[in-house]
């Protein structure tokens, strides 16, 4: 998309946003990106409330960043469909889980190979049929996390104008990413009981 086939909305949306920010009414974020290879200008990221959003048709993903799906702090993402939705923190703890437990709570990875879910070629019909249900449950999607973006989200953006685009900086100064931030995030996700490090 070139500069004159964007909606005048768009257009000036441009002009105002001059760095990645937090769109408080949805959680995208959206903004000027300067991407690191021969093209020297800035790139849109944009979010879905825009009406014509950015696609990038180098890429799987037209996101460079977004906001962690579990502490909502960190950023998350990429433009390969082998990115991570989750900052390395809560994936840390995600991980931490896992060993202690036997399971992993939740799959954190965009691809289905990311997180171990597949079907192998040649095992047997009563695996495959298992592995082919575990990646079927899997491309429907975690709504448990859905669930707890919109809650989670609502409790953070509640210190801004609910219309705002608040820079991602001054969103994660209100809301510093950690270690901490994470696993209290984490702990109120998935409850008392489970071992977060």
């Amino acid at each position: 998309m070139t500069e004159h086939d964007l909606s005048p909305t768009d257009a000036a949306l441009r002009e105002r946003i001059i760095v990645l920010s937090v769109h408080i009414p949805c959680g995208g974020i959206r903004g000027p990106i300067q991407r690191a290879t021969q093209r020297k200008f800035a790139i849109w990221q944009s979010c879905s409330c825009e009406d014509e959003p950015e696609k990038w048709d180098w890429v799987d993903v037209s996101r460079l960043y977004d906001l962690c799906r579990i502490c909502l702090r960190a950023t998350a993402g990429g433009v390969s469909r082998f990115s991570w939705i989750a900052c390395e923190d809560c994936r840390a703890i995600n991980s931490a889980v896992h060993n202690a437990w036997g399971f992993r709570p939740f799959a954190l990875g965009r691809h289905s190979l990311m997180n171990g879910i597949g079907v192998q070629g040649g095992a047997p019909r009563q695996l495959q049929e298992e592995q082919l249900a575990r990646l079927t449950e899997f491309a429907r999607g975690d709504s448990r996390l859905w669930e707890w973006r919109q809650t989670e989200y609502r409790r953070l953006a509640a210190h801004f104008d609910p219309l705002a685009d608040v820079k991602l900086r001054i969103w994660q100064e209100v809301h510093p990413p950690s270690r901490e931030a994470s696993r209290d995030a984490f702990a109120r996700l998935v409850g008392p009981g489970f071992p977060l490090d």
